[in-house]
């Protein structure tokens, strides 16, 4: 299968079966349904990261790796170019993912029963890890309005200034609803948590796919405070969740030992993934050109989306400005999201419920569009005919 079609472009409308692949999200579906709901894409990743995964393999020895300087300038690269975020390299933490960087960095750094903001609707897995590593949620609920979360910062500030709560989860680009935060916004949020000495952990992950009208800012880029952790990687944008491997930026001394000495205590600080920093490297050394083209192809599955369900009652799209998910409004259909999604899933498109996003997310859905054309097509037409037939 080529990953470059006739023209010389990439090529994202090829199909690629995933049955019989391990893969989570296709396992157990019956024929002919459409996965449309965990947050990995049915695309081929970038051909400069599988032709630096094949070299990898061809070379057969798999044993105990290190950072590489061409690994290291690649982030540093990425982070200057994309992102205006010049940094130094000792910033830099590897872990095996996201989420386990945020458990890391809350052990590192809060005493047991402290609080964590979390804002709502939330990324389930964000206060799963905080409770389950014995620390309390409090959330923060985003407000929905013509369409776009926006954050009241007065109110975050009312939870800022608790003597519980130390430290707070922000989700940039925000999961589920796609929203990328302005620096203004960011600014505000930055200087509140540095008045209240809070620990601020930013979620980055889903940063490599921006659409045009949208410009984001990392959190790195506001903080005044020294006690904050960006957490990024390319497992969304290029593809790559399983080969875990995550990035943690923690420009303060104190902060990084403190999360060193935690990753000792469990043994995770002894090497890195040989696989996972091929790919990293090659992703962010080379990768540009394919996710931009990406980009541009996201953009128009979203506006397939968009186009086909304009017409259905009650079904409203909350237009993301970053990654491959998007947020659909259904309260006005008159059927729960459960349900409507169980009704989905008997016509063919698996998509995920928003309560399972939390209280705030009830009345809506989560689809994934990072998937050719095709499918996005296909399921918009399923959709049409379930919402006709409610």
């Amino acid at each position: 299968m080529t990953e470059i079609d006739s023209t010389g472009a990439f090529d994202f409308d090829a199909a690629v079966d995933r049955l019989g692949t391990d893969s989570i999200k296709w396992s157990g579906l019956e024929a002919g349904a459409l996965a449309m709901h965990l947050a990995d894409m049915d695309l081929r990743t970038a051909p400069v990261v599988i032709d630096a995964l094949r070299d990898r393999v061809e070379h057969g020895v798999f044993g105990y790796g290190q950072a590489t300087a061409a690994f290291t300038e690649a982030i540093e690269g990425w982070l200057k170019q994309r992102r205006g975020w010049p940094i130094e390299p000792e910033w830099m933490v590897t872990t095996s993912g996201v989420m386990p960087a945020i458990a890391h960095l809350l052990r590192a750094w809060l005493e047991p029963g402290d609080s964590v903001v979390v804002q709502t609707p939330r990324f389930e897995p964000i206060p799963e890890v905080v409770t389950a590593n014995g620390f309390r949620v409090v959330e923060h609920a985003l407000q929905l309005v013509d369409g776009r979360y926006e954050m009241d910062i007065a109110s975050f500030e009312e939870l800022a200034r608790r003597d519980d709560v130390r430290a707070f989860v922000l989700c940039s680009p925000h999961n589920p609803s796609g929203r990328v935060w302005s620096s203004t916004e960011l600014e505000a949020l930055a200087a509140v948590c540095d008045a209240h000495d809070l620990l601020v952990i930013s979620d980055e992950v889903h940063a490599d796919i921006v659409f045009p009208w949208a410009r984001f800012t990392t959190y790195g880029r506001v903080a005044a405070n020294a006690r904050h952790a960006v957490v990024f990687g390319p497992s969304k944008g290029f593809n790559l969740a399983g080969l875990r491997l995550a990035i943690t930026v923690v420009p303060d001394a104190r902060l990084r030992a403190a999360l060193g000495a935690e990753l000792h205590r469990v043994n995770e600080d002894f090497g890195i993934p040989v696989m996972g920093a091929a790919a990293v490297a090659a992703a962010y050394g080379e990768g540009g050109p394919w996710l931009d083209a990406l980009t541009h192809y996201l953009h128009g599955n979203i506006d397939e989306l968009t186009a086909g369900l304009a017409g259905v009652d009650g079904v409203g799209v909350v237009r993301p400005d970053a990654s491959f998910l998007v947020w659909l409004d259904v309260r006005a259909v008159g059927v729960s999201d459960v349900e409507l999604t169980g009704r989905l899933a008997a016509n063919g498109v698996i998509v995920e419920p928003g309560s399972s996003f939390g209280p705030a997310g009830e009345g809506f859905l989560r689809v994934n569009i990072g998937t050719p054309r095709s499918n996005v097509a296909s399921a918009v037409a399923r959709m049409i005919d379930t919402f006709a037939h409610r």
